[in-house]
């Protein structure tokens, strides 16, 4: 079967009832909304493409976001390959910025940019896809492309990527509980003591504090709530962060609780009428993503108020009834060992562009580009252990962490 394909410059200038019928009711982030919020927040300094193919008979077969934005390539290397970006940023930092092309958004919550509808030939739309994505980045100056992120089930539509000269790589394992609990506490009943007791110190020490907690929806007037000093809590985990893919402005908050009004929820923490942490999750009828979070780190050590946070936006969740949570690509110890969760493998793909990345990606690719492997079970050898323990794991780009 032949397939045609249109690009547009705008989600807003796309047809909604084509692009949303590409996408499953339970699927979020290629919602015509949330791709019209990222595309909006991050207007100016990052540029859009969208692409949707059709079948001969006019109908949608598939629909890709692109996105091209500036990246710091030291903050990609490992080994011996990161002391050699070290050493060239410091002599030369303007070399290790460049362009990428990716299919995907900039914003990192463990999804993909790509889908297809049954039945189609994906190995064909791929082809035309790639010469779509090349045709682009040669154009706009991007070094590679980068097609991010799958699961291993959506790799498996994706198998003519290595032949177009894509290379598969270790995303960061997403954390996900499928567990089915009336609210936290009842989590909370369900564990044996020594998981428990940990968890319930914790929350007595926030409890002696006078915090208080407050859940809201995106369309409970969070676009207004979300100050420039809220979003400075956000950037203190991203500052704390090992990988920096991507920065979000505070416009994306704020377009994220426009656009998704119902879909978003927003959990802050207060002391007296000042918000000193927040989670941002999307959720529906099946599936729960806490995504982001922020907080004020002068506090975290007295109250544990990085885990309570974690703890309320996750009652939240079970109060919602869904089948599914996602709680981010980090902090795994602590996910895995005290809160039952189990890990998702993810996978990106990456292919060069000019010759010299080519080159680079030939010689480099696992220095660039490390393996992952995900934890199928952590040893549970420390439950005693305090949760403040699992913030000494990195968070990555201020995700759910």
């Amino acid at each position: 079967m032949a397939y045609r394909h249109v690009l547009f410059d705008s989600i807003l200038d796309v047809n909604p009832v084509e692009w949303n019928a590409l996408r499953m009711p339970s699927d979020p982030f290629m919602d015509s909304r949330f791709v019209l919020a990222v595309e909006k927040a991050f207007k100016g300094s990052g540029r859009f493409w969208h692409v949707l193919f059709y079948d001969e008979q006019n109908q949608p077969a598939a629909s890709a976001c692109l996105c091209l934005y500036k990246v710091d390539g030291a903050l990609l290397a490992d080994g011996t390959a990161a002391v050699v970006a070290g050493w060239v940023k410091r002599v030369a930092p303007w070399a290790m910025y460049f362009k990428v092309l990716f299919c995907g958004l900039p914003v990192s919550a463990g999804q993909s940019s790509l889908r297809f509808a049954p039945g189609v030939d994906c190995a064909a739309i791929l082809k035309q896809l790639d010469e779509v994505m090349l045709k682009i980045a040669r154009r706009e100056g991007a070094k590679c492309i980068v097609m991010k992120e799958f699961e291993a089930e959506e790799c498996e539509r994706l198998g003519v990527l290595p032949e177009l000269g894509h290379r598969r790589a270790d995303s960061l394992p997403m954390n996900h509980t499928s567990l089915k609990c009336r609210d936290f506490d009842d989590f909370l009943k369900q564990l044996p003591s020594r998981k428990r007791y940990p968890i319930k110190r914790s929350q007595k020490k926030m409890a002696k504090t006078g915090l208080r907690v407050v859940q809201k929806t995106g369309g409970d007037g969070v676009a207004e709530l979300y100050t420039d000093e809220v979003h400075k809590l956000y950037e203190n985990v991203l500052n704390k962060a090992e990988v920096k893919l991507e920065k979000l402005p505070p416009e994306f908050f704020r377009e994220l609780a426009r656009q998704m009004p119902d879909e978003s929820a927003f959990t802050f923490i207060y002391d007296g009428d000042q918000i000193v942490a927040f989670a941002a999750s999307l959720y529906n009828q099946t599936e729960f993503h806490q995504m982001f979070v922020g907080v004020d780190y002068t506090r975290n050590n007295d109250v544990d108020l990085y885990f309570n946070l974690f703890f309320h936006a996750l009652d939240y969740a079970f109060r919602q009834d869904v089948a599914d949570i996602y709680v981010g690509q980090s902090a795994d110890t602590f996910k895995q060992r005290k809160l039952g969760c189990y890990q998702r493998p993810m996978y990106f793909f990456v292919k060069g562009v000019d010759m010299l990345t080519k080159f680079v990606l030939r010689h480099a690719f696992d220095s660039f580009f490390p393996p992952h492997p995900h934890r199928a079970d952590v040893p549970d050898d420390d439950d005693e252990a305090e949760p403040e323990k699992a913030a000494a794991e990195k968070p990555v780009t201020g995700k759910a962490q």
